[in-house]
């Protein structure tokens, strides 16, 4: 049985989160960048530092055959009814997430492995992000409401032993801006027809809103967010507020399935792409980056980096 990544199924995440996005220069050293790799691996074990490393397509291929199916790269998903709204690709080659309770140590452990890769991997992207209040979104509502038990986390996000990647998980990855002010000018009531829950308690709204965030992205056997029918095609989040010195603020957003296809039907139902009106927290929310990465096994990443 092929052994997931720990981190990817830990939902006790430190306060502190990294998220640093990377891809190959001219003339990088596939050995450096292995060897850079191996050994962010070795100090996070050693510091007890929750550690993900994600693959983007084209280095999971140069590193290994065990690529999983269907793996494709983010492209940009662009909403069809005039208004504009867009989820941006950024698709890089390697990601690290790190988490932990000590700040200087998760720093500390990013700052040596980009160091090692000087000259071979350009950083091209990073994030800094923390845990607010009980799982919130700076919006104030809960995050996370919609995931599965935590003991479903391998039925839902794990590719199962048997198929390519097994053991591994598909990742997207994407830093969501808020116009927290606009939405912060709504009435309680019309925000949480926004996400389709209620603020206080994350309650499900009945009915449901049709341009609600929930009737998007809840998939069904039926319509989607319709909670009269099981739900399908699960992921498994791990989302955090960010806060940037400019006034910039919003959510980044990581989950985890184990197969591709529904976090791309879930964008593209998001922005009306399939017939379907817009999400409406997509008026005060897009994502200034998106990438799809692939978590592969520990067996895996270590036959890759060997």
């Amino acid at each position: 049985m092929a052994t997931t990544q720990p981190a990817v199924l830990n939902r006790d995440m430190g306060q502190h989160q990294w998220y640093v996005h990377l891809s190959r220069l001219d003339g990088a050293d596939i050995g450096v960048v292995k060897s850079a790799v191996q050994q962010l691996r070795k100090d996070c074990a050693d510091k007890g530092i929750n550690l993900v490393i994600g693959l983007g397509p084209t280095l999971l291929a140069d590193l290994t055959d065990d690529v999983p199916n269907d793996f494709q790269a983010y492209e940009t998903f662009v909403s069809t009814d005039g208004s504009g709204k867009e989820a941006k690709d950024t698709q890089e080659e390697l990601l690290f997430w790190l988490n932990s309770e000590k700040r200087d140590e998760v720093w500390k452990a990013q700052w040596d492995a980009r160091e090692a890769l000087k000259g071979h991997m350009k950083v091209a992207r990073e994030t800094m992000t923390f845990i607010f209040g009980e799982s919130l979104d700076l919006s104030g509502f809960k995050d996370g409401t919609g995931n599965p038990e935590p003991e479903r986390d391998v039925e839902v996000a794990i590719v199962p032993d048997g198929e390519s990647g097994a053991g591994g998980s598909f990742i997207i990855a994407q830093r969501w801006i808020h116009d927290l002010e606009a939405f912060n000018l709504l009435p309680v009531a019309e925000q949480e027809k926004v996400f389709g829950r209620t603020k206080a308690d994350s309650t499900r709204l009945s009915p449901q809103p049709p341009p609600s965030h929930l009737s998007h992205v809840e998939l069904r056997e039926g319509k989607t967010g319709d909670d009269s029918t099981p739900k399908r095609d699960e992921m498994s989040r791990r989302s955090t507020p960010y806060a940037f010195h400019d006034g910039t603020v919003g959510l980044y957003f990581m989950a985890f399935c184990k197969s591709q296809a529904p976090l791309r039907e879930r964008m593209r139902a998001m922005y009306g792409l399939d017939g379907g009106v817009r999400d409406r927290l997509t008026s005060y929310s897009n994502p200034a980056s998106g990438a799809f990465y692939f978590a592969p096994s520990v067996e895996t990443l270590d036959a890759a980096l060997s």
